[in-house]
């Protein structure tokens, strides 16, 4: 049953323009990564004799804000799916329980920024050829750079979708989470322990901490919003 719920989520975002997003936000930051390399190519090179750890810094740049982003349009658009058809109560009718429902809206959401972070690898895996860099020296590396955002945003990735299944009017939890992500990547003195910093904290001495407890706190605060959903009314 919990498998037909799934389904049952990706079939009602078939026709919607947020599968484009998937290939959107990584071609984003590698075309803004080019154009930074593009102008400033003998700066960068001497900066870092490491040149895919100077990409991976370039990246870093805007992957973090990119990612928050799209975490947030997705939570969103996949709680107004119900909301915009007033369709909850009917769902809700359905020999389904609301925890299920819950988590299968969680699980896409999820789903579809980890398949972003994995057109993304493609993508810089393409930069660095483009710009004469070979392979990754180390496909460790690339994995922990590329996903880490992954790992460490689940809690801020938790509270969007929290708030969206919360509110109808779907602009109070857009407008909370495009602040977050827009402010989050120049204000780098805020206290690490602040979450919506953590995507920014790739290179970090700490990094693997940030990555394990993004997962374990985002998990509780998944349980937290599932636990609210079960006991509000929706209409």
């Amino acid at each position: 049953m919990f498998i037909k719920i799934l389904q049952a989520e990706c079939m009602k975002l078939k026709r919607k323009w947020l599968w484009f997003l998937l290939f959107l936000g990584p071609a984003g930051v590698v075309g803004l990564t080019l154009v930074d390399y593009s102008v400033r190519y003998e700066y960068l090179i001497q900066q870092n004799p490491n040149v895919w750890e100077g990409l991976f810094h370039e990246i870093n740049i805007t992957l973090p804000t990119a990612f928050l982003l799209g975490g947030t349009i997705l939570a969103s658009n996949i709680a107004h799916v119900e909301y915009h058809r007033s369709s909850w109560k009917q769902l809700l009718s359905l020999p389904v329980t609301r925890l299920s429902v819950y988590t299968a809206k969680f699980i896409v959401v999820m789903a579809m920024l980890l398949i972003a972070s994995a057109f993304l690898s493609i993508g810089i895996i393409g930069l660095g050829w483009w710009l004469g860099f070979g392979l990754p020296s180390s496909w460790k590396t690339l994995f922990v750079y590329n996903f880490y955002p992954f790992f460490s945003a689940i809690p801020f990735v938790a509270i969007q979708i929290w708030l969206s299944m919360l509110f109808k009017n779907q602009s109070r939890s857009l407008a909370l989470g495009i602040m977050m992500s827009v402010t989050m990547s120049g204000m780098g003195e805020l206290p690490s322990w602040f979450i919506w910093q953590w995507p920014m904290l790739v290179f970090s001495d700490y990094r693997n901490t940030y990555m394990i407890t993004g997962a374990i706190i985002g998990i509780f605060l998944y349980g937290a919003g599932a636990f609210h959903f079960i006991r509000k009314d929706v209409a």
